[in-house]
């Protein structure tokens, strides 16, 4: 990771720190989510940045946004199932946005050597089995899929019962840095309809247990990126993410204005923040 990175997120408009050695531009970003507004002020250099360099900034949005949703639940009188050394979403299929995907790779190489070691033959071993037992209607080494085959491959993918290759005796070692996805992941109610639920008849009762984010970091998270380098929108299964990565290592180097980056970032949260606010979104 760089020593001084493009970004520096400062939440609730803390003090703004001017140690970059280069000229720094603050950009802010107001959401208001459920009546509640979100506040962030992001320090941004002049320079040029990465694709995986913005992820530790919408980590933090998609943290805070979890937050909120929990909170609101909360005071409804609804609880969330989420609790450490809870395990049974951690054998769910689990979407990559393109930057999270190179920032994956940056953080296993940072490992300690075992640990780093276990974690990709971990997803060696998985990976080969999804390929082993790929469904016949569903290409999974294509990044772009439709909400329909996503859908049909997390039930598949469930069925597998691939645990995470981050996962070591019940607790996450990548808890800080985990996927936005697993963020955004909430269910309501006894964690046992999170075992249940991909196996379950579309529109059954039980899915409405999950709890639907009022925006998806992830999603426009894989918009920006498709936006800037003109692509089709994308994301990378979890255990494929390391070999998908190093096949696409001339794309992890690409660079934009740090500051156009955040700016054109906030216009699309903004964009989803307001398409959604007249849609109850968190839902039990």
């Amino acid at each position: 990771m760089a020593e001084n990175p493009p970004l520096m997120v400062l939440c609730e408009r803390e003090g703004i720190d001017k140690s970059f050695g280069c000229r720094v531009e603050t950009v802010g970003l107001e959401l208001d989510i459920l009546g509640e507004p979100v506040r962030f002020q992001i320090n941004v250099t002049d320079r040029h940045a990465r694709l995986s360099e913005i992820v530790p900034f919408a980590r933090a949005l998609s943290t805070k946004l979890a937050m909120i949703v929990s909170d609101r639940l909360g005071a409804g009188g609804k609880t969330v199932s989420c609790y450490k050394g809870c395990t049974a979403c951690c054998s769910y299929l689990v979407p990559l946005s393109i930057p999270e995907v190179f920032r994956l790779r940056q953080e296993v190489l940072a490992m300690q050597a075992e640990q780093g070691k276990s974690v990709l033959q971990s997803c060696l071993y998985a990976a080969k089995k999804i390929l082993d037992e790929r469904p016949e209607d569903s290409d999974i080494n294509e990044s772009t899929q439709t909400k329909s085959q996503i859908s049909r491959l997390s039930r598949w993918y469930a069925g597998l019962r691939l645990p995470c290759p981050f996962l070591s005796n019940n607790i996450c070692i990548s808890y800080e840095q985990r996927p936005i996805a697993c963020r955004e992941h909430m269910v309501t109610g006894s964690a046992i309809f999170c075992d249940t639920q991909y196996s379950m008849p579309d529109g059954d009762r039980e899915s409405s247990r999950i709890v639907q984010m009022p925006v998806s970091v992830l999603e426009c998270f894989a918009e920006l990126t498709a936006e800037l380098e003109q692509s089709n929108v994308e994301s990378v299964m979890l255990p494929l993410a390391l070999p998908w990565a190093q096949e696409n290592l001339e794309r992890s180097v690409q660079t934009w204005p740090a500051v156009m980056m955040v700016e054109h970032f906030i216009k699309i949260l903004k964009a989803a923040a307001s398409k959604n606010s007249a849609v109850g979104t968190a839902s039990n």
